[in-house]
């Protein structure tokens, strides 16, 4: 008998069909997962590849063959990417749908500087071609004006061309301060100044340093100002030993080179500077304060003061010829850049000193009398002269007689040809709060009334200075 193992109905076991089933989807379900283990392995490896080359795709895996997708700028990167890939070991094909988009280049374009003066600070603007040029042109503005007030703004631009004319331009920035406001813009088409200096001379002066800095590199033109700035002040005076300087210049060197005149010009008197700068034009007669030192460097007591367009200057000097210089020698020295007022007299003692010696010696009055010679009017004439030109002279006119005859008639005399000579001199037009008559008769003789020389001596008119007046 035959034996039938799938029963009577033929039929297989249900529990074997179970087991099939199941080993089937073990079977799937392993190649699967390998598969997928396979993809995820492959494309860890491949993005780790091309993150280290730097190459920025996106790279995806169907089994072991490889997919790119993304842009590049150029076949040649495209081809480094898929190379990439394909080095990657268990890869097996690399299918590369990179696109190519290569990036039109810059223009290229020329180099631009703008250099603007803001308040307190300097500001640089433009585009460059490199870091070493914008260094140079920074370090050139510290340099003129203080690291701190230097504001950097420049660009550097890889497609920007290099020019001569920038190796030249940090040197600008020495002439730069002349400047009161502005700035310059430079390109290759020229170099332009723009704002405010104090003078027609510093403008003219500016402009020729910049010429000379850039040479024949670019064309310098310029648009500047002259700045309405008040005049600057000066005022000097010495009593005595002190020599005080006083006013407001455009700028330290100015101040520093009057200074080191009055020293040179007055080693004897010990010079106070209480000069300072200020914001203020710089006309040319400040060139001519040395000058003026020098002139009043022979009087004894002065006063020198600029102010408005005008120096006046005051002072006594003892030597005549000196003080009556002094007008000619002050316009030759301002050179018609101020109006001139002078006040300058022959010191007190020294106009005292010039009368006493007019009429030393001289036959004044008739003998014995109070009534003046010809000599002696022609010679109280020339006094008023004297006394005209040196206004602030207060004198005291002493008359002296010989020991001849009675002393009390020789005092009444001396006092009546004292009265007289002031008198003559107030008809001439001084002012009689100048003069002050005083007789003295015989009481101070010079000399022996023994001999007519002696009595010649005696017999005199001498001027004095009120005691207190200088």
């Amino acid at each position: 008998m035959e034996y039938d193992r799938y029963g009577e109905s033929g039929a297989m076991p249900r529990s074997v069909l179970w087991l099939l089933a199941m080993w089937v989807v073990l079977v799937i379900a392993a190649l699967v997962w390998g598969v997928d283990n396979a993809e995820t392995t492959l494309r860890s490896e491949a993005r780790t590849s091309l993150e280290a080359n730097g190459q920025d795709v996106a790279v995806d895996f169907s089994g072991r063959d490889a997919r790119l997708i993304g842009v590049v700028e150029s076949e040649a990167v495209a081809e480094q990417v898929a190379d990439t890939v394909d080095a990657v070991d268990g890869v097996r094909l690399v299918k590369n749908e990179i696109v190519v988009d290569k990036p039109e280049p810059l223009p290229r374009r020329a180099p631009e500087l703008a250099v603007s003066l803001v308040g307190d600070v300097v500001v640089l603007r433009g585009v460059v071609p490199s870091d070493g040029v914008a260094v140079s042109l920074v370090e050139a503005a510290a340099e003129a004006y203080g690291q701190d007030r230097v504001v950097n703004d420049l660009e550097v631009g890889a497609n920007v061309e290099p020019d001569t004319w920038l190796s030249f331009a940090p040197r600008v920035f020495e002439h730069l301060p002349e400047l009161r406001s502005g700035g310059f813009t430079a390109d290759r088409d020229g170099l332009i100044i723009t704002g405010e200096v104090v003078s027609e001379v510093v403008r003219d002066q500016l402009v020729s340093e910049i010429e000379v800095v850039m040479g024949d590199q670019i064309p310098v033109t310029a648009n500047l100002t002259i700045a309405v700035l008040p005049a600057p002040s000066f005022a000097g005076a010495r009593t005595g030993g002190i020599l005080i300087l006083e006013g407001t210049m455009p700028n330290q060197d100015t101040i520093d080179r009057i200074v080191d005149a009055a020293d040179r010009l007055h080693p004897s008197a010990t010079v106070v500077n209480a000069m300072m700068t200020g914001d203020v034009a710089g006309p040319m007669w400040l060139e001519s304060i040395e000058g003026l030192l020098d002139i009043v460097s022979r009087l004894e007591v002065w006063t020198i003061e600029v102010d408005d367009g005008t120096v006046a200057i005051e002072g006594l000097g003892s030597d005549p010829d000196v003080v009556s210089a002094v007008d000619v020698l002050v316009v030759e020295v301002v050179a018609g850049e101020l109006d001139i007022v002078t006040a300058v007299e022959v010191a007190p003692e020294a106009v005292a000193a010039q009368l006493t010696g007019l009429v030393e010696g001289m036959d004044l009055f008739e003998p014995g009398t109070a009534n003046l010679t010809a000599d002696g009017i022609a010679l109280f004439d020339t006094a008023i002269g004297i006394l005209e030109r040196n206004p602030s002279s207060i004198l005291v006119v002493e008359a002296h007689t010989d020991g001849q005859g009675n002393a009390g008639a020789n005092l009444v005399l001396s006092q009546q040809r004292a009265d007289v000579v002031v008198a003559y001199l107030v008809t001439g037009g001084i002012d009689p709060e100048r003069l002050t008559a005083t007789g003295f008769g015989e009481q101070q003789p010079l000399a022996t009334d023994g001999t007519e020389e002696g009595r010649d001596r005696n017999r005199r008119i001498v001027f004095v200075v009120i005691e207190g007046d200088t």
